[in-house]
């Protein structure tokens, strides 16, 4: 394994950021490079707690074609644990391609497009809920096989992506466009224990490199699959604690049910109470420990079961 650093820029303090790409390459053929990134928001460590489990399962080699592997997509964002990056205030997954001559934030965009993004046949982009909520589900965009074979068991086909992603740039496609299979994964996240979740990605990335044949390993058993067309985001009107009633991520929950209760934690005054906006929903995000919430934060989301497609 060997680990190529990309100079980015120098902070005023004389910190120089760099872009750290592992490259991984198979000593069994030819196959596929295949390239995996997280942390490209900085509060969601568990796509990176997976790909460090991913590098040390196949860092001997024993597989065919390439794993090239962007641990830490957002260093300034990581380090301050924040969603974006804290030198400009930017969503670095809004500025695809990116601008060597932009924002901070859009130079580093610009070096993982030119060494990552355009040197790669499979791409997995690895995200969380941050550093309160805890997520379970992938994206569906233009590979059907590939986020299937992942081994998730809530699944969302977007009508549209959002521009300036990893995917899908500000002025066009990047790994679309070039018609490399793609997916997003969301997984774990919020205040509580990470390993199954990291367990269950290492899992899912080996079940994607016997798909596409880089390993002859037998796929895990794959759970019946729902693909969701339609997710509701619940965002709080009030601050305080958030308090969820919600069922456990992905199973189902009733219609009008109370999902969670936002709490003055002064008063201990219930100020608003949240519902599902569906008559059959299905959990997807979730806050799983009682936890301080900001209006208009990630509360919940829930996909819509009456419009789903089933496996």
């Amino acid at each position: 394994m060997s680990i190529k650093r990309y100079p980015v820029s120098t902070l005023a303090n004389g910190t120089q950021i760099e872009l750290y790409i592992h490259e991984i390459q198979g000593k069994l053929g030819d196959g596929p490079t295949i390239g995996m990134s997280a942390a490209i928001h900085g509060d969601e460590p568990t796509g990176t707690q997976i790909l460090y489990q991913v590098a040390k399962k196949f860092m001997d080699g024993n597989f065919r074609g390439r794993l090239l592997i962007v641990p830490v997509a957002n260093p300034p964002a990581f380090e301050a644990n924040d969603r974006n990056t804290p030198i400009d205030s930017v969503n670095m997954n809004r500025v695809f391609p990116g601008n060597a001559d932009g924002w901070f934030t859009e130079q580093l965009a610009a070096v993982l497009t030119k060494e990552f993004l355009q040197k790669i046949d499979i791409f997995i982009d690895f995200h969380a809920g941050g550093d309160l909520a805890t997520v379970d589900y992938n994206y569906i965009l233009n590979d059907e096989k590939l986020t299937r074979s992942f081994g998730s068991k809530v699944h969302y086909r977007p009508k549209e992506g959002f521009a300036g992603t990893m995917y899908q740039g500000v002025s066009g496609g990047i790994t679309i466009e070039r018609g490399v299979p793609t997916m997003v994964v969301e997984l774990g996240g919020g205040r509580v224990d990470q390993r199954g979740y990291v367990k269950r990605g290492v899992q899912g990335v080996t079940n994607v490199m016997a798909t596409f044949g880089a390993i002859d390993e037998a796929l895990a058993p794959l759970p019946e699959q729902i693909i969701l067309n339609e997710l509701a985001i619940i965002r709080p009107k009030n601050g305080g604690l958030l308090i969820s009633q919600a069922p456990p991520l992905g199973e189902e929950v009733a219609k009008d049910a109370v999902i969670g209760q936002v709490v003055n934690p002064y008063t201990f005054e219930v100020i608003e109470v949240i519902n599902n906006p569906f008559d059959r929903g299905i959990m997807v995000l979730d806050h799983l420990d009682t936890t301080v919430i900001f209006p208009g934060c990630y509360g919940y989301m829930i996909g819509n079961l009456d419009t789903a497609e089933d496996s």
